[in-house]
């Protein structure tokens, strides 16, 4: 054959120009995968910082923030980014704040807000909120806001700073003795009518006497869920759409977790077995079941609950001002069950699974999922009867609760409880193989993504622990009489 008519492959070398306008526009988990795979990618992002910011998104588990690059570049974002990514899993915040709040109060947190709520003589209550610092959002110590309102009685609150929304509520004995509700739905910043609400306040029945000692307000988008959970350890839940109060329903399961506006997950009994149910609630009036996925029989007795993630389900409830943000499709679901032991403490177990994994599926041979199938995704921690735990409470991948033993007995006679110490499990996206994990995990599932790496810090045990708070920025520690923020991200100051 004549040399002319052979077939030559010619391979043309991309500049590393190019190749960079290329890569600036992957998102960051396509950008760690091309590191992964080719050594010439990862050498030109770690050498160029806009790529490098991108990169180190996806180790973090983060988005970028709608916050415009003109007004803080790449590189002080990555600054800030790295700060966050190393200091979480090793609690080494960098600012501390202590506050006291009066006897009186009721204090909690929501929306990234610290709130009060202080009843005075004449039926009237102060309602103060604190926000809690963030540099992230462009929201450093000194400059955050506080807010005081005077208002007629309420007793729990719900914060979506997205919406400028924040939604009291307080229970009331109404007619016949019956026990009733009531919801205002106000503005965030003037405290008057949410202007995307059509009513103030929403009153209904509790339907019956029985006194209300928790009401937990969730707000999702144009959804809230209000669960009433009564004396005698009966629950149900309010799912009502607060843009057009005409659609609302009751739900008797046990507990109810929002996936999106759209879908909600419930923890019920069918035929005896525990399940989780996916709710299709885009039309409150409709609510039709999309799946079902069986529940160990172990639990058959427990108490099972979900524990709400705080961080942002969707893209557009990040705030406008925020560098970046955590990723909604890497949030971890966590389920509590507490089995009780005849003689001892119930025993404790922790199931973690992707959220990403509950969704509607149009096959109707895959409507019901055995415990079988998808425990290969999930994994489970078991605690110690004897373990005293404040939370757990959940942002995004991370998980954080107080732990301290019981009564232990003490060499000089009597006994005492140990220092509580400040936990984190943290479920990184590209998790370090090298993590090792302890024996108190009883089910790793062989699909699983997650990865445990936990660390724990001891809290000086001045006053003992009542519970504990999370957001993207803060831990908040509730002592008996003082508040400790603690906030990730503040630059240290030199002296």
């Amino acid at each position: 054959m004549s040399p002319h008519r052979l077939i030559t492959v010619r391979r043309y070398k991309v500049s590393n120009d190019v190749l960079i306008l290329i890569l600036a526009n992957l998102d960051p988990p396509s950008l760690w995968r091309a590191c992964k795979a080719f050594r010439r990618i990862y050498v030109l992002v770690m050498e160029f910082q806009p790529l490098l910011y991108i990169f180190e998104l996806a180790i973090a588990g983060m988005r970028d923030g709608p916050a415009p690059h003109s007004y803080k570049p790449s590189i002080t974002r990555l600054q800030l980014l790295i700060s966050y990514r190393k200091d979480w899993p090793r609690l080494n915040w960098t600012h501390e704040n202590k506050m006291t709040i009066p006897g009186n109060s009721r204090a909690g947190v929501s929306g990234g807000f610290l709130y009060q709520i202080r009843a005075h003589h004449n039926s009237q209550y102060t309602l103060e909120l604190a926000e809690l610092p963030s540099c992230r959002t462009n929201r450093p110590p000194s400059l955050t806001r506080h807010i005081r309102f005077i208002t007629p009685q309420i007793g729990y609150v719900a914060i979506d700073c997205a919406q400028s929304l924040i939604v009291t509520g307080h229970a009331f004995s109404g007619q016949n003795g019956d026990i009733g509700v009531r919801l205002q739905i106000r503005d965030l910043w003037t405290f008057n009518k949410h202007p995307r609400s059509p009513t103030f306040i929403y009153d209904f029945s509790a339907g019956g006497p029985n006194p209300i000692f928790n009401m937990p307000i969730v707000i999702c988008g144009d959804k809230l869920a209000i669960s009433l959970e009564f004396t005698g350890a009966k629950t149900k839940h309010l799912i009502l759409n607060w843009r057009d109060i005409s659609q609302a329903r009751w739900l008797d399961d046990q507990d109810i977790h929002f996936l999106n506006s759209n879908y909600l997950l419930v923890v019920k009994r069918s035929r005896g077995v525990p399940v989780l149910n996916i709710y299709n609630i885009s039309k409150i009036d409709a609510v039709t079941v999309e799946r079902e996925y069986e529940l160990p029989e172990l639990w058959m007795n427990s108490i099972i609950e979900f524990v709400p993630n705080t961080a942002p389900l969707a893209d557009e409830a990040s705030s406008p001002e925020a560098l970046f943000y955590p990723d909604p499709s890497i949030r971890v679901l966590l389920i509590s069950a507490k089995t009780p032991v005849m003689g001892s403490a119930p025993v404790r177990n922790w199931l973690f699974i992707n959220e990403s994994y509950f969704r509607p599926t149009s096959r109707r041979d895959r409507l019901r999922v055995s415990w079988k199938q998808w425990c290969e995704y999930c994994v489970i921690r078991d605690f110690s009867p004897n373990t005293i735990i404040h939370g757990p409470r959940i942002i995004s991948n991370r998980v954080l609760y107080v732990e301290s033993d019981a009564i232990r007995p003490s060499s000089r006679g009597g006994g005492y409880v140990s220092a509580p110490h400040l936990n984190i499990i943290d479920f990184a996206p590209y998790p370090d193989s090298a993590n090792r994990v302890e024996h108190a995990w009883s089910l790793l599932g062989p699909r699983t993504l997650l990865v445990p790496n936990e660390l724990s810090r001891e809290i000086p045990a001045m006053t003992p622990v009542e519970d504990v708070g999370v957001t993207e920025d803060n831990i908040v520690v509730f002592h008996v009489k003082p508040i400790n923020i603690l906030t990730f991200g503040v630059p240290k100051v030199r002296h």
